[in-house]
């Protein structure tokens, strides 16, 4: 059965990423602005920063704890080699092949703005295709992370398999240990500290979007401990609760590191912001359980369509932002032209590309469908 709480949070998530990005190009806070616009950050607070530093710390690690959750959804019904293919399909395709057919763009935007200009008289073109197309992969590295989760998920089933236990095994024991409200708390606990000690390992030391150390066993939490039901029921009648502990532990976390950049290593592994994030996560999965289990014609679209705005947003944000640089527009302008343009060029960029059979497939993943053979009349 399709879990309707879940596909809802997923583009509820991505909606909230987008709006992230509007923002994060004309960041002051932590770092310089990669789009001019804002005066440098000298302690004051905005809206803009109040949103970041908001969503940042968990609305990632919650897209990966659903991933989990579906990855077990589908091995219900699939074999792991089926698994893998679609795994190859929906992940490693775009995030390879996509870049060549689109996320280049955006990563030309960047090489015009930021690069460019820096680069001495001469030098050969095939150097700034090189840095558009790493520029151009952008938020994709979420897919390049989740490919390799899903390798590692399959590893530790053949293990599991060698060792004679399955899933079902590991999952029954945390169903078990989760019953009663104390191991529901010490099984939570132990969750928290296994994610903030994946914060200090395996994470690329420039590119820290590639969390792996954290991202990973979210993952395979998803997976293994978050996709029980009893688990899930628990979260749900528990909202009141997880969001008195996220209201207070993000307060605490927003007190003492705003004005901190809130993007580097050193700041994402503070104990505070992770078990704020951690808090985020589990109040999100309860909320939803109780409040999103539903369809419906806009619901199901936005399901179907949320992959692609995840893929075309940041692309159509560079192009926008590198078209506004030197306006002189006011920021709030600045903001609503990027809003609308993110939203309405990302619609309408998925609805062509879908359209297109081998787009399809190298953007979004989505292999051509055989047409089903009709009875003769």
């Amino acid at each position: 059965m399709r879990k309707h709480d879940l596909d809802n949070l997923r583009w509820l998530t991505i909606v909230l990423v987008v709006v992230f990005h509007v923002f994060y190009y004309y960041n002051n806070i932590g770092g310089p602005a990669l789009f001019a616009g804002l005066l440098a950050y000298t302690g004051g607070v905005t809206a803009a920063g109040l949103y970041q530093y908001f969503v940042y710390p968990w609305f990632m690690l919650l897209l990966f704890v659903v991933a989990g959750i579906s990855a077990r959804c589908a091995l219900e019904s699939k074999s792991g080699k089926a698994f893998l293919r679609a795994r190859v399909d929906k992940l490693l395709v775009p995030s390879t092949l996509g870049v060549l057919a689109f996320g280049w763009v955006g990563g030309y935007a960047v090489f015009l703005h930021t690069v460019k200009p820096s680069l001495p008289a001469g030098t050969p073109g095939f150097v700034g295709a090189v840095i558009s197309l790493c520029c151009g992969i952008g938020g994709l590295w979420f897919c390049h992370v989740l490919f390799v989760a899903s390798l590692v998920l399959l590893l530790v089933r053949r293990v599991l398999a060698k060792l004679g236990r399955t899933d079902a095994d590991v999952c029954g024991w945390f169903a078990a240990k989760t019953r009663s409200p104390a191991g529901f708390v010490l099984v939570l606990a132990g969750a928290l500290l296994l994610l903030w000690g994946g914060t200090h390992l395996l994470n690329m030391p420039l590119i820290t979007a590639y969390r792996n150390g954290i991202y990973i066993p979210a993952f395979l939490l998803g997976y293994y401990l978050f996709s029980n039901e009893e688990v899930r029921a628990r979260l749900k009648k528990s909202v009141v609760w997880l969001l008195v502990l996220a209201v207070g532990s993000g307060a605490f976390y927003m007190v003492r590191c705003y004005g901190l950049p809130y993007a580097d290593t050193a700041v994402l592994a503070r104990l505070d912001l992770n078990v704020y994030a951690f808090c985020m996560v589990l109040l999100a999965l309860g909320a939803s359980a109780r409040l999103l289990d539903r369809t419906g014609p806009f619901l199901a679209y936005m399901k179907k369509s949320c992959f692609g705005i995840y893929v075309f947003h940041i692309p159509v944000l560079l192009v926008t932002n590198l078209l506004l640089v030197g306006r002189g527009l006011p920021m709030p302008v600045v903001y609503l032209i990027e809003l609308i343009s993110a939203f309405a060029f990302s619609f309408l960029l998925y609805e062509v590309v879908r359209r297109v059979p081998v787009l399809r497939y190298w953007i979004l993943g989505v292999r051509g469908q055989k047409k089903q053979a009709t009875s003769p009349r």
